[in-house]
C-alpha cells in the first residue's frame, strides 16, 4: 500500500474562533528541568494561567497575571503588540516565527500559521501518526520544528522545537484529546519537556469556546 502524501492531510481550517484557559500544575512543574530550555522559558511558566483567544486568520490574543503585574500581547499576521504593565510596544515578526504564537500552541494543526510561518515537509508515518518537519519560511534560519499529526483529530500529540545546529531545545505532548465539535479537537493536557526528556511543566486547557464570533476589537490594543 503506497504511503501517503502531505496533500491528504490538509490543516484544519474548521476552527473560526477559539478561546481558551491554559492553567499550569503547580504540583507537576519542577522549574530546574524548566530552567534548562531557557530561563526566560522557564519565567514564563510562573504565570498561573495564560487567557488566549484565537480568530481565523493569524490573530490570536494572550493575558496573563502574575501578582500585580499584567502582560498582554496580540498577534495580528506579522504584527506583535505587546502590553506589560503601563508599557506598550509593537514589533514586526515577519520571517521571525520564534517571537510569535498561534494554535499550534494548543495542539492544533492549523493551515493559517503553516501558510505564513512554516512549510510541512512530509516525512514518515509512525503507526497512526503523520510525522513532519516545520521549515520556516521567509528566512535563512535553520531552527526547526518536527510534529507528529494525529490525522483523525489534526492535533500535533508530539512536537519537537530544534535551534539552527539541530540541537533538541524541548519537546511538548498534546493529550487527552476531546471533540468539541464534529470534526474539531482540542487536548485536555500540555506537558513540556526540557531536551534532556524531563517533564518541567503541565497545563491543563479549560473553559474551551469555539466559532463562537469573536470580535475584532478584541484584538487591538
Amino acid at each position: 500500500m503506497p504511503q501517503k502524501t502531505p496533500t491528504e492531510v490538509q490543516p484544519t481550517e474548521r476552527i473560526k474562533d477559539l478561546s481558551v484557559s491554559l492553567r499550569i500544575v503547580h504540583e507537576e512543574t519542577n522549574f530546574d528541568e524548566l530552567k534548562k530550555i531557557g530561563g526566560a522559558f522557564a519565567t514564563s511558566y510562573r504565570v498561573p494561567t495564560y487567557e488566549l483567544a484565537y480568530k481565523a486568520p493569524n490573530k490570536l490574543r494572550v493575558e496573563g497575571k502574575a501578582g500585580p503585574l499584567s502582560a498582554t500581547l496580540i498577534y495580528v499576521g506579522d504584527n506583535k503588540t505587546y502590553r506589560i504593565g503601563v508599557f506598550k510596544k509593537t514589533e514586526d515578526c515577519k520571517g521571525n516565527p520564534a517571537k510569535k504564537q498561534s494554535l499550534m500552541d494548543v495542539g492544533v494543526f492549523a493551515k493559517d500559521w503553516l501558510t505564513t510561518d512554516y512549510q510541512a515537509v512530509f516525512q514518515r508515518r509512525e503507526g497512526a501518526l503523520l510525522v513532519y518537519k516545520l521549515v520556516q519560511r521567509g528566512t535563512d534560519s535553520k531552527s526547526h520544528e518536527q510534529v507528529w499529526v494525529n490525522p483523525k483529530t489534526l492535533l500535533t500529540e508530539k512536537r519537537l522545537s530544534f535551534n539552527s545546529e539541530n540541537e533538541l531545545q524541548k519537546e511538548l505532548r498534546y493529550i487527552k484529546a476531546r471533540e468539541l465539535r464534529p470534526g474539531i479537537f482540542l487536548p485536555s493536557r500540555v506537558e513540556i519537556y526540557n531536551q534532556f526528556g524531563k517533564l518541567g511543566a503541565v497545563q491543563t486547557v479549560e473553559s474551551v469556546q469555539v466559532n463562537t464570533g469573536l470580535p475584532e476589537s478584541l484584538f487591538q490594543l
